[in-house]
């Protein structure tokens, strides 16, 4: 099995498996890290709407929990009737953990639609040396 056909399996598992009772919106995200590792995470919304953590976060708290700090690519899929695109607060922090060739898989419930590069998404990203 390619790793977008395991990538796509996880973050399909992981959108099944979304709190989303208020938007009715699952989303599911797997990341490959530099290390041939998958992670994997779901949305998970909160009556208090800023509280809720987007799916890119999870497997991004993920990685970093089991250890990894780079991600070499990234699938997110939707139960939506469009694709969904990282919000610009999950770019940023993908862009914390990547480099300008890390690739972002959109995906539906059927298939990867879409590839980009990060630095397709995010052509300007905030980053470290403008601190």
């Amino acid at each position: 099995m390619e790793i977008k056909d395991k990538l796509f399996k996880e973050a399909k598992r992981a959108k099944n498996n979304a709190y989303a009772v208020y938007s009715n919106y699952f989303v599911g995200a797997a990341i490959l890290s530099e290390n041939k590792k998958i992670y994997s995470s779901c949305n998970v919304e909160n009556v208090s709407y800023p509280c809720g953590t987007c799916a890119e976060a999870g497997a991004i708290a993920a990685m970093i929990a089991g250890g990894e700090r780079k991600i070499v690519e990234i699938l997110i899929i939707s139960s939506g009737k469009d694709l969904v695109y990282p919000c610009g607060a999950c770019l940023q922090r993908i862009a914390e953990f990547s480099d300008t060739s890390t690739l972002i898989h959109l995906a539906n419930d059927k298939q990867i639609c879409k590839t980009y590069k990060l630095e397709d998404l995010m052509p300007h990203k905030f980053n470290a040396s403008e601190l």
